[in-house]
């Protein structure tokens, strides 16, 4: 992918450090690739979040109703939604402080929309968490609260982090040293002093290696799946879902009637396992 020149300056191994032509030439793509949108796809979108996509993978009629019938809201999902903005507090800053403070060697944390074309399809999403140096992202991170075993992993968690891995790759950043980090979390076992500092804890123990430490510290509480940054497991996984986008075929749903049973929609979904009150 062309960034424009001059080049950034390179480190010893020869890749290749954001300068400003490569952030005015981002800032430049991205603009585009919001212009280019266009609502082609199913439901009259123009733009497949990542978070949807993986949402496919756990059923994909449940996508389908959420378009239909609206977002139904139910307790688990305000108390994770609390939860996940208490351990990751974000504050808006501008593109320019965003450029300085990833551009640090000391390791910084920021996020931002990360997008790309897959497949024929135009993917955005927002990551939770990533640990920067030098312009270069170092740790993606991303959080799960559960109430059950934090020790399982499920295949619509292992594609959300890995296509978000893709996005940024596709964007020109140096991902040759990326690595994502899944964390699952009880965090009703956490204190309060606790769920302040986590976000800089877990950053902290994944740079300097030593995650087996906080997952010993917070025992059966949580667990931090290392999961390999693998881009044709990531592009095979948004083909695999491309066909709903784009009209080929219409949506399949889950043959699990646990996860009929815990759906917010079962009441109205016409795939539903679950026929209780």
């Amino acid at each position: 992918m062309d960034l424009g020149s001059p080049q950034g300056a390179t480190d010893m191994s020869g890749r290749r450090r954001p300068d400003e032509s490569f952030w005015e030439d981002l800032w430049k793509r991205e603009e585009e690739f919001r212009l280019s949108g266009k609502p082609e796809f199913r439901h009259g979108t123009a733009f497949v979040p990542v978070s949807t996509i993986a949402g496919q993978f756990y059923c994909e009629y449940k996508v389908e109703n959420e378009f239909a019938f609206g977002e139904i809201p139910t307790e688990a999902k305000d108390t994770g939604t609390e939860l996940h903005d208490e351990l990751i507090p974000q504050v808006a800053i501008t593109r320019k402080q965003f450029v300085e403070l990833v551009g640090r060697k000391k390791p910084s944390f920021a996020v931002l929309r990360v997008w790309g074309s897959v497949g024929g399809l135009r993917v955005v999403g927002m990551p939770d968490h990533i640990v920067w140096s030098e312009g270069r992202p170092f740790w993606l991170v991303e959080l799960k609260t559960t109430r059950g075993d934090p020790g399982s992993l499920w295949p619509d968690q292992m594609n959300q982090i890995r296509i978000y891995a893709l996005l940024l790759d596709l964007m020109g950043f140096d991902c040759s040293r990326l690595g994502l980090a899944l964390v699952r979390l009880r965090t009703e076992e956490l204190s309060e002093e606790e769920r302040r500092v986590w976000v800089e804890r877990v950053s902290d123990h994944l740079q300097s290696g030593k995650v087996g430490e906080l997952e010993v510290k917070y025992k059966s509480a949580m667990k931090v799946h290392i999961l390999s940054r693998d881009r044709s497991a990531a592009e095979a996984s948004v083909i695999e879902k491309r066909g709903y986008w784009i009209g080929e075929r219409e949506p399949t749903s889950s043959t699990s009637v646990g996860k009929c049973r815990a759906c917010e929609y079962h009441s109205v979904c016409p795939k539903s396992l679950f026929k209780g009150p």
